[in-house]
């Protein structure tokens, strides 16, 4: 798959695309399979949460959780159609100050325009468990 997909591309192919560059550790490379007005959704509970915009916006956010942050991310099971894909994922949370960690279930929801993930809808399933580490 090349760096900027072609509108032809499904939405499970681009999520799947972009597990392979993450788990990869290519940043850049995932981001380029973000259109350019990519909006992300965060849970307000969190301390990065919130709501992002555009590339900048997702270099924002993840500046935010690093504060607080580290994270491994495995398991992602892929779901969905070329439209509407769900990515379910099992994620360790490590709070950087406390070294306390948590390991939830992330759901994801993906919409696409262009080729590209337009929109993510992040839930994690245990906010409290994840604050918590913090202390």
């Amino acid at each position: 798959m090349s760096a900027q997909s072609d509108s032809t591309t499904g939405g499970l192919a681009v999520v799947t695309e972009l597990a392979r560059r993450f788990a990869a550790g290519d940043g850049a490379g995932a981001m380029a399979l973000f259109h350019p007005e990519i909006r992300i959704e965060q849970p307000a509970s969190l301390p990065h949460g919130g709501s992002y915009h555009g590339h900048a916006g997702v270099a924002d956010m993840g500046q935010a959780f690093g504060k607080y942050w580290s994270r491994t991310i495995d398991n992602p099971r892929i779901f969905g159609s070329d439209d509407a894909v769900v990515q379910l994922t099992t994620q360790t949370w490590t709070a950087r100050e406390s070294g306390h960690q948590a390991t939830v279930d992330v759901v994801e929801l993906f919409s696409f325009a262009d080729g590209l993930v337009r929109e993510i809808r992040v839930f994690q399933q245990d906010t409290a468990a994840l604050l918590e580490t913090l202390h």
